[in-house]
């Protein structure tokens, strides 16, 4: 796949049409594209289920929907945004138009009869006969991921590694000196380029490859679930292999569909399903999203963080990785340790080629910080943190204004351009709220800091 994609961006074609360019792709090689991508001085069309890629790469998207083209100036997070803003004010106006439908319906039934209402009854039945029905979105519903609990929490540390060393080759370990902790509720991002030893990595740690030496505790009767490699066990029952595919929408006669005749995304869902039916204390990740849409990625965001146990995952979406872990491991020359930023930070040693920092200790940490700030600072503070309250309520003024415009019946269909534009301001107001609530969370946390007593 870099193979065929770097043949195609070789030649820097006036179009470049590209269909899902980050699947067989690394973190880093997809970093790496964006930023090629965002650059590009000839035209792109894109098909891709990464939000992060078509945030940074694009300035339109071009939405299929029900068998029409919608041309929508923005990224997809404006693009998200604004349909979200447009089957809201849909459904609203629909429900208002049907709740008027229902009281001219209730008055010609009870009046049409008689001969004093009959005239406004009959003007009152001309008004239902005109009235042109809203317009609604139909969403499709996405089956969501089901991760059952485990039935008795694991006591952590759930793994412990203690200098081991990992391979395939005896005395060529892979992977050396892995000195590493699992706890019951964590959550772990693994990085690092293709072939540095994730994979043989994320085996070591399932079970499926023995350590070479060192020491690896794990938690007496530990779960763990893999969904990269699972396979089914025979001896299951056919009533919990059916109870796991109901669980992820395959249920009545769509359980007896052969495998060879689902979508990828559907194949990716029965594994999903089968991997963890059985709930897991650790579940393992290894490019989960290659055949899911954008939609069924935001529900196994979803999943996964309404579940309680560890996660590993391995993964080229970034914003996967930003919604579901807390934590970074980085893979790389033939180790693994804990990194020391978050991923932007990641991106910018990626994109310029430099050597990660390593992550420094708790005690380093604590002789980092900085001096409490003086009084003159605090009171700069306070004056900051109101500021932002100020600005904060400003925004979620003009985001109702706004709304009360939007919300008019018939407004999309009579002034499109308008309400596009209006939706795009809305949605451009409530990215400049979530902002501005970032900096005051982070002002008050600052403020109390600085009022605390030393």
């Amino acid at each position: 796949m870099r193979v065929a994609l770097a043949a195609v961006l070789f030649t820097a074609p006036d179009l470049l049409l590209l269909d899902e360019p980050t699947n067989y792709l690394d973190l880093e090689g997809t970093l790496w594209l964006q930023d090629y991508l965002a650059s590009y001085p000839h035209s792109v069309l894109l098909i891709s289920h990464d939000r992060d890629l078509l945030d940074a790469s694009v300035e339109h998207i071009l939405h299929l929907d029900q068998g029409k083209l919608t041309l929508w100036k923005g990224s997809y997070t404006i693009f998200a945004r604004s349909r979200a803003i447009e089957i809201a004010v849909r459904e609203k106006a629909a429900k208002r138009q049907e709740d008027k439908r229902a009281h001219l319906q209730s008055f010609v039934d009870r009046f049409r009869a008689k001969a004093t209402k009959a005239r406004q009854a009959q003007s009152r039945l001309k008004m239902l006969e005109k009235m042109e029905a809203v317009a609604t979105i139909v969403e499709t519903d996405v089956p969501p991921f089901i991760i059952p609990e485990p039935a008795r929490k694991a006591s952590p540390p759930i793994i412990n590694l203690e200098g081991v060393s990992v391979g395939y080759t005896p005395g060529e370990p892979i992977l050396r000196r892995l000195d590493l902790r699992i706890d019951d509720d964590d959550r772990i991002g693994l990085l690092g380029a293709n072939g540095n030893g994730k994979s043989t990595f994320l085996k070591l740690i399932s079970g499926r490859l023995d350590a070479m030496s060192g020491r690896i505790v794990r938690a007496d009767k530990l779960k763990i679930a893999y969904f990269a490699q699972h396979q089914l066990d025979e001896d299951d029952p056919e009533a919990k292999v059916r109870a796991a595919c109901a669980r992820s929408g395959f249920s009545g006669e769509r359980s007896d569909t052969k495998v060879s005749s689902l979508s990828g995304g559907e194949k990716a869902r029965l594994l999903f399903a089968l991997a963890v039916f059985e709930g897991p204390h650790l579940l393992i990740l290894d490019e989960p999203t290659n055949h899911l849409d954008i939609d069924s990625r935001a529900a196994l965001v979803e999943a996964l963080n309404d579940y309680s146990g560890a996660v590993m995952i391995v993964s080229h979406d970034r914003h996967l990785l930003e919604s579901t872990v807390d934590r970074l491991w980085l893979v790389r020359d033939g180790t693994v340790k804990p990194f020391d930023g978050d991923l932007d930070d990641y991106r910018k040693i990626v994109l310029s080629g430099s050597t990660p920092a390593p992550a420094r200790s708790e005690k380093a940490n604590a002789e980092a910080r900085p001096a409490a700030p003086s009084r003159a600072e605090a009171k700069a503070l306070a004056r900051r943190v109101a500021e932002i309250e100020a600005g904060m309520e400003k925004l979620r003024g003009d985001i109702d204004k706004i709304d009360r415009i939007l919300a008019q019946p018939g407004y999309f269909e009579a002034h499109p351009d308008s309400a596009a534009q209006a939706a795009k301001t809305r949605a451009l107001r409530e990215k400049q709220l979530a902002e501005a609530e970032e900096a005051w969370l982070e002002a008050s946390a600052e403020l109390e800091a600085a009022t605390q007593p030393a």
